[in-house]
């Protein structure tokens, strides 16, 4: 590698490398001459003379009442990029937190299985918010897994509310206590299941064995919940008769 790429690859670019270089075989030299040397604009020279300057590289000093500038020793390159690593160092474990926090915020797992599926149903058991929302056919949903389980008697007595946006093939709920529910239109396809609790997404599907996926995600929950209630003004009352 040539050696202006290796300056360059410091993260110097071409006039700062100029203007330094000058600097190192003029000794000390006032703003007009550095230009003149290197051949830049003398705007351009002053710019780059106060960064060199604010990285410990060039110092300056009025002599007769013109500044003068001149190179420190190359080695301050060195020192230079070794304060930089000690400040990295300080910052590390700050950032290291910040995605710490951020990977607890969002996390998705995957399901596979009936046991799967009716196991993310009792973890909505467990939700902090006491509100399920749930979006797809019940029928299918209690036909795949093999039967309900006294899975909205153990909602009810945990007091936690449900909405659910049903087929329009569903029965109607057998207990409104804790419970709204619409149904969604008949052109509106949707072949699997979603659970929507707390921060929490599941999207279940019915084929083979079954699978779906768990994310956990504020933001991804919020969107899911917009969707949800779009979906809700969409949809009609339950038939009484």
């Amino acid at each position: 590698m040539k050696q202006r790429n290796l300056f360059q690859s410091l993260g110097f670019d071409e006039k700062t490398e100029r203007v330094y270089k000058t600097l190192l075989s003029l000794a000390n030299a006032p703003a007009f001459r550095i230009a003149k040397e290197s051949g830049l604009k003398r705007t351009s020279v002053y710019h780059t003379l106060e960064n060199l300057i604010s990285m410990g590289l060039v110092s300056s000093h009025i002599s007769h009442g013109v500044t003068r500038y001149a190179a420190e020793n190359p080695q301050k390159i060195k020192a230079f990029f070794e304060q930089k690593m000690l400040l990295a160092e300080r910052i590390l474990p700050e950032l290291e937190q910040e995605m710490t926090k951020s990977r607890a915020r969002v996390s998705m797992r995957l399901l596979e299985g009936k046991d799967a599926l009716k196991s993310i149903s009792e973890e909505a058991l467990a939700t902090k918010e006491k509100i399920i929302y749930s979006i797809g056919s019940s029928k299918k949903l209690i036909e795949f897994l093999g039967g309900t389980y006294g899975y909205g008697e153990r909602r009810r007595k945990r007091g936690i509310h449900a909405r659910s946006l049903r087929s329009y093939e569903d029965e109607p709920i057998t207990n409104p206590r804790l419970h709204q529910m619409r149904v969604l239109p008949k052109d509106f396809l949707f072949p699997g299941y979603v659970l929507i609790f707390d921060k929490t997404v599941a999207l279940m599907f019915f084929e083979g064995n079954g699978y779906g996926c768990v994310i956990t995600s504020t933001t991804f929950s919020k969107m899911m919940r917009s969707f949800f209630e779009v979906i809700w003004s969409m949809s009609t009352q339950p038939s009484t008769t």
